[in-house]
């Protein structure tokens, strides 16, 4: 006879009517964008429907109000054991959790803003320690293969819109380190001369130089789009509407497939790569914190650590004291 699984370790229960409230507080109050409202959404009712089974009783104010660390530290136990959905080891599982924790802080403020439910003690939880992940990056010649494989041919009539559009999106990821999103959310009039604005995170916009072999690629595409309205997408889909990061997550999966390029080149490895790439050839930490739109100069600090290893590397190869006897 077969034993149905426990509510722990099944799929997660409805959002309490709590979580619902606030999810649309965010959205129609704080306008919160819809991708953040959903990962809330998910963790909320995560950390919940854990907390449904440990209490025994429906979520209500008086749950957030009574709950302790001692709960919460039992469900970063279930979370981190076998039979826990997060049951990965290292730096992704506590990154995870870490989220869930910052999402259930941020919620216990709103609790206590709008339904007087006062509990410092979760509100003030700090998160898992997990050692700070080092972006991976494409290194130059994985880069060049990339672009080359995706060049439209030099013929324009041989080149279709679809090629060029894809060609333009993936240089301009890379030669201006921007996050799919920015690029996504692009007009044709955010391309101007030997600039491009873009609107980043917190709304802060930022004016980039447009490398010519960038500059070039949009030039082409722009001149066989159809659309000349300056507040249409720069990368729209065949119905007009910019494309969706889902689109170009898979350009690149068959990509890196057909001209065998590593696992972890996805859009944000662009941007890695243009980081990193950009340290390697001299450029200053600062200079690279405004390219690529970071506020704390600490965020940028981590493309350090890939180009501390390379110079280690160099060092041991070349330098006397670098190299052992055998």
């Amino acid at each position: 006879m077969q034993t149905q699984p426990s509510p722990s370790v099944a799929s997660p229960l409805a959002a309490p009517p709590l979580v619902t409230e606030y999810l649309s507080w965010l959205t129609h109050v704080r306008r919160t964008s819809p991708h953040t409202v959903a990962a809330y959404g998910r963790d909320l009712t995560a950390i919940s429907t854990f907390l449904q089974t440990h209490k025994g009783a429906a979520i209500t104010l008086a749950t957030f109000a009574g709950l302790t660390q001692a709960d919460i530290q039992s469900y970063l136990a279930h979370r981190l054991t076998p039979k826990g959905r997060l049951n990965r080891a290292g730096t992704n599982a506590k990154t995870s959790l870490n989220r869930q924790l910052s999402s259930l802080r941020s919620f216990m403020r709103w609790l206590h803003q709008h339904h007087g439910v006062s509990n410092p003690a979760i509100t003030r939880l700090k998160g898992l320690k997990a050692p700070a992940s080092v972006p991976k990056a494409l290194n130059t010649s994985q880069t060049w293969q990339l672009l080359e494989g995706l060049a439209p041919p030099p013929a324009a009539h041989t080149a279709t819109p679809e090629a060029r559009r894809n060609f333009a999106l993936l240089i301009t990821l890379y030669g201006l380190g921007l996050r799919i999103s920015e690029a996504l959310s692009l007009t044709r009039a955010a391309v101007g001369g030997d600039t491009l604005t873009v609107q980043g995170k917190g709304n802060k916009q930022r004016s980039l130089p447009l490398p010519l072999p960038v500059k070039s690629a949009l030039n082409s595409w722009l001149n066989c789009s159809h659309s000349l309205h300056p507040t249409a997408p720069l990368f729209p889909n065949p119905q007009g509407k910019a494309l969706s990061p889902r689109y170009a997550q898979k350009l690149l999966q068959d990509t890196r497939e057909a001209l065998g390029l590593p696992a972890h080149l996805t859009p944000h490895a662009l941007r890695h790569s243009f980081a990193t790439h950009l340290l390697e050839g001299g450029a200053d930490l600062r200079t690279v914190q405004e390219l690529l739109g970071h506020s704390q100069l600490a965020t940028t600090q981590r493309y350090l650590a890939t180009d501390v290893q390379r110079l280690l590397t160099v060092h041991t190869q070349s330098h006397p004291l670098g190299k052992t006897k055998g």
